[in-house]
């Protein structure tokens, strides 16, 4: 059967590196640009599992919602389906968009024969349940799984989620071009930085993040860091009274000086208009509540984080 299963595999993915195991099978794929690692298991117990890069720990849980009798008509709308668990619900909505939620739904359906007549009749399959979880996206069973081609229809499910990441990567970097930025080739929570830019002689970079400490409950944000050049020790923090205190950052300590806001800093201030800012003594912070998008508002926000960087060093481009 594991055997079978690498067969289909290599059939079904073109390039796909095949390994066999004792329970199924290993495979690396390249998808629309992308590489996948994923693990599957036929028996006892039935699982698929595709590598995600770094999530900060989102967790995501679907399962199909049975509750009713198998007599009653039900819905084929994604949300009259699944029964979402999530510790992060704005994330949760950005990965389960249209593309996600179809290749769920598609995953639900296996095909049988009428015993009367050569019908082919699409049955609902209600026994796997998707997760992510410790940088993993899994579809799992209670019990083993006799057919490979259901497994490779969990695979391409898994596949879907997984490559949402890749996806942002893409739209993130159309964006971190047009401000003349490098864009990393993958989407990282909480990991490397998305967009890297070389503003005078100051080096910018810009993370989505969810956690701020490990005892942070979560909650999407957009950071853009510099490291400063010559302070001279002057510190500033400003929070919008609209974010909630638990999305604020880490109170900066004081110091003896507060860095002064001159004209040009106001004016990308108001461009910008961030949840919160951290200049302190060696770096600068820039947040913003959720995934900023926005051209205008990321690219004041880099000129500003650039001009605070070098505020006070010799050379610097903004005096």
């Amino acid at each position: 059967m594991t055997t079978a299963l690498c067969t289909l595999l290599e059939a079904r993915f073109a390039g796909a590196r095949v390994e066999l195991t004792e329970t199924g099978a290993t495979a690396e794929l390249e998808l629309d640009g992308g590489t996948y690692r994923s693990e599957l298991v036929m028996a006892p117990i039935a699982s698929v599992a595709v590598e995600l890069p770094p999530t900060d720990g989102f967790e995501l849980r679907l399962r199909w919602n049975d509750r009713w009798a198998a007599s009653e008509p039900r819905s084929d709308s994604f949300d009259d389906s699944f029964l979402i668990d999530t510790n992060d619900l704005a994330l949760a909505t950005m990965w389960l968009d249209h593309a996600s939620r179809a290749g769920l739904l598609a995953s639900r359906y296996v095909s049988a024969l009428h015993p009367e007549r050569h019908t082919a009749l699409m049955l609902r399959d209600a026994a796997w349940i998707f997760e992510i979880e410790g940088d993993v996206v899994r579809a799992h069973r209670r019990d083993a799984e006799p057919s490979t081609d259901r497994m490779i229809d969990l695979l391409r499910a898994a596949l879907i989620l997984a490559s949402r990441p890749t996806w942002w990567a893409d739209a993130f970097g159309v964006l971190g071009r047009e401000l003349g930025c490098d864009p990393a080739a993958r989407f990282e929570i909480g990991g490397k930085p998305l967009l890297r830019m070389r503003h005078g002689s100051a080096l910018v970079t810009v993370h989505v993040l969810r956690r701020l400490g490990r005892d942070d409950p979560g909650r999407l944000r957009t950071l853009v860091r510099a490291h400063r050049h010559g302070s001279g020790g002057e510190t500033i923090s400003l929070v919008s009274e609209a974010v909630p205190r638990a999305a604020w950052p880490p109170v900066t300590a004081s110091s003896t000086s507060t860095l002064s806001i001159d004209g040009r800093a106001g004016e990308l201030l108001d461009l910008a208009r961030p949840s919160a800012t951290n200049v302190r003594t060696h770096d600068v912070e820039i947040a913003f509540d959720g995934v900023l998008s926005d051209r205008e508002r990321l690219g004041a926000a880099i000129e500003l984080a650039a001009r605070w960087a070098t505020a006070g060093s010799e050379g610097n481009p903004y005096r």
